[in-house]
């Protein structure tokens, strides 16, 4: 009996082992300043395409950004009269795209070349399809307090003398010091252990995550495709954490997964976003609630 436990803990560890194969760093392309690619496709403990970033947050002039309030912020949603409108669905790539634009042409002038889509956010039900979203827990926009829904949960959090951490709260007092918060599901590793999370890091999904090194010099972000049969069938949270760690990560948060999950890059020789991660088979990626930008001031 006790070598039979012992047999299926051997499989067990080498089943979790292969969760995370060796990242080498060396090995990486460099897609942008500072910005580093991998890619994976492993078949244990199940088919997966895993996409591996790390940013380099020493990176000269690098900057946070992030969805910001929507210009009908607090009226009613037209198509969900119950919710007040906090930000406008958009596709992780547009929102790149429009921010890059030169101010006069209706953008921001900011040279993002990192964008990820962030916190979960609602209404979520049929049609799917609603043109607004309500981001959940703390959201803030270059200063500016986009959502506060308690509890927070989980939060990425960028301050304005340049610390990034991930926390579970932010409290309301320290508010003012914040450039950027977006909320996720749950912290998914503290201090270099992997943790539980919740009952949405149970399930097997496509997912994406941020992590921080320890001596926050480093950003990691992953997404792991899910729900495609013979391309990539998910992770659970706990997957997820471990490809982060095994990348370099001590603390994790992980964010709005599912058909959500979008990772981009601007290509330089296309001169567009290039999207690392598939959603669907088709190619079809949604509009989100909520985006991150990462930028290097020309």
């Amino acid at each position: 009996m006790r070598r039979g436990w012992a047999i299926g803990l051997l499989l067990l560890t080498a089943a979790w082992c292969a969760v995370g194969a060796t990242v080498d760093w060396s090995k990486a392309k460099e897609v942008q300043t500072g910005v580093l690619y991998l890619r994976f496709e492993e078949t244990e403990p199940r088919l997966m395409k895993v996409n591996l970033m790390r940013v380099d947050l020493r990176t000269p002039g690098l900057f946070f950004t992030a969805t910001g309030r929507d210009k009908d912020w607090g009226k009613p949603m037209p198509d969900y009269p119950k919710a007040l409108i906090r930000t406008k669905r958009i596709r992780t790539r547009d929102f790149m795209t429009e921010r890059r634009k030169p101010v006069g042409e209706g953008g921001a002038g900011q040279n993002l070349i990192v964008a990820a889509n962030a916190a979960p956010w609602w209404p979520w039900e049929k049609p799917w399809n609603h043109q607004y979203g309500h981001p959940a827990g703390l959201g803030i926009s270059e200063g500016e307090v986009v959502c506060d829904t308690r509890p927070h949960n989980a939060v990425f959090v960028v301050y304005k003398d340049g610390t990034i951490d991930i926390v579970s709260e932010v409290p309301e007092a320290d508010y003012a010091k914040v450039w950027i918060a977006v909320s996720g599901f749950a912290v998914i590793m503290r201090d270099g252990e992997v943790l539980d999370g919740g009952g949405y890091e149970k399930s097997l999904m496509p997912r994406i995550a941020y992590g921080l090194s320890k001596d926050r010099d480093y950003l990691y972000i992953v997404t792991i495709d899910g729900r495609q049969k013979n391309w990539s069938l998910g992770a659970t949270g706990r997957e997820t954490a471990q490809w982060l760690l095994d990348a370099g990560a001590y603390d994790a948060i992980n964010m709005d997964g599912g058909g959500s999950a979008t990772l981009c890059y601007w290509d330089e020789a296309a001169g567009k976003p290039r999207t690392v991660n598939r959603q669907t088979e088709g190619g079809y990626e949604r509009p989100v609630g909520s985006n991150i930008g990462i930028g290097i001031r020309k």
